[in-house]
């Protein structure tokens, strides 16, 4: 048989034989469809819904995507929160999860920050409870929270609250009134930990021992002091030169009063105890031990050339007032501010605490007590302690 007759055997048409055709089944194709449009369903559903129930809260649309990214979705909406801040803060992408019921209690203009997170961890360093700390912040503003760092402890902060509130129109001028008392003097009270440095704070809580005295004390000149004034030396060189310069813009002044020791204070607060009572005793000097007269780094000037009965009055004053910082000095117990330190107002009274610090605690407004318990106070609990840099970034933000 021929070759061609042997390949048309079998196939008597000649045709070519096809091959059979293979069928795509449609459930094949559907099936992975149906998968991804359930996958897609399973995720833009309920994004699609929290977005439009955080849009019912006040969120923008590029706001409910911001709280979504940073997983806080499902508790703002499982508590019905509406927060400004919590919405600024998490567009930015700086929201600090940790700190969220500030946020919530924050006005609703109101922002929170480094120097917020700060102070919370104070007051709870403080021993107050977080719903304490959020009726504060959602009731007062910030000035009007830090003195609690300096005040006792309160059990019930409403009262506090309450105070604030109803004196706020009897403020101006940077002064700080209530009507109640939020301290027992020397109730609470411990050695300071480091007596010999510049920023050491003295007050009706933290004391010297009797036996303290500096070791580097230095006379001032009787040029520009009564005789026998003595500070510590960076002191009483400061003091020297801030005299001698407001002299050149004829500003005359002289150191009045300086350091005394220990019995020296006794003396003089039993005196005020006799004559004038326990109360005045403590506004104008403190209980020997918690007088800053003692480190040896508080001083007070008067003027030379001037009368006067209100050394506020005076052109010295507002030289003071104006340059004192520069020299390292603050005024230690300004006027308005005597519920807070605890002593009567002096605007002689000057507190040496090194150029920096000086202006550092002029800048934030805050008193020296204020400024201490807030930035440079030791931890009860290290577990409150923020990061260096949050502190520092606080402090940037208050000296702005």
């Amino acid at each position: 048989m021929t070759e061609t007759k042997k390949k048309t055997a079998g196939n008597p048409s000649g045709k070519k034989k096809k091959k059979p055709r293979r069928r795509i089944r449609w459930q094949i194709i559907l099936i992975p469809l149906v998968l991804a449009a359930a996958i897609f369903a399973a995720f833009q559903i309920p994004k699609q819904r929290s977005d439009a129930l955080l849009r019912r809260l006040g969120y923008t649309k590029a706001e409910a995507e911001a709280i979504r990214n940073a997983q806080l979705e499902e508790t703002i909406l499982k508590n019905g929160y509406y927060s400004h801040s919590l919405a600024e803060a998490a567009v930015k992408g700086d929201l600090n999860k940790k700190y969220l019921p500030l946020y919530i209690a924050a006005d609703e203009y109101g922002t929170v920050s480094d120097k917020e997170y700060l102070l919370y961890e104070r007051l709870a360093d403080l021993g107050y409870e977080e719903d304490q700390i959020i009726n504060l912040f959602s009731k007062l503003t910030y000035r009007e929270m830090i003195p609690l760092l300096v005040f006792d402890y309160q059990w019930d902060e409403t009262g506090y609250i309450e105070d604030c509130t109803e004196t706020r129109t009897e403020r101006k001028d940077g002064s700080f009134i209530l009507n109640g008392s939020y301290r027992e003097n020397y109730r609470h009270t411990e050695e300071a930990a480091h007596p010999s440095q510049t920023d050491v704070l003295i007050n009706k809580n933290y004391s010297l021992p009797d036996t303290y005295e500096p070791d580097d004390l230095t006379p001032i000149t009787t040029e520009y002091a009564v005789n026998g004034m003595n500070l510590r030396k960076e002191a009483a060189d400061a003091a020297l030169k801030m005299c001698m310069k407001a002299l050149e813009e004829g500003n005359a002044f002289f150191v009045s009063g300086s350091y005394m020791n220990y019995d020296a204070i006794s003396r003089s607060y039993n005196l005020l105890l006799e004559t004038r009572g326990e109360n005045a005793a403590d506004l104008m000097l403190g209980k020997p031990g918690f007088c800053e007269f003692q480190t040896g780094l508080s001083c007070t000037f008067a003027a030379t050339y001037e009368k006067y009965e209100d050394f506020r009055t005076t052109d010295c004053y507002k030289w003071l007032k104006k340059n004192a910082v520069s020299y390292g000095f603050i005024e230690r117990y300004p006027e308005g501010q005597e519920d807070v330190t605890g002593c009567e107002q002096d605007a002689s009274y000057y507190r040496y605490i090194g150029k920096d610090l000086a202006k550092s605690v002029s800048a934030t407004g805050l008193t020296y007590d204020e400024y201490w318990s807030l930035f440079l106070k030791g931890w009860e609990d290290e577990a409150n302690r923020p990061s260096d840099t949050l502190i520092e970034k606080a402090l940037e933000e208050m000296t702005d």
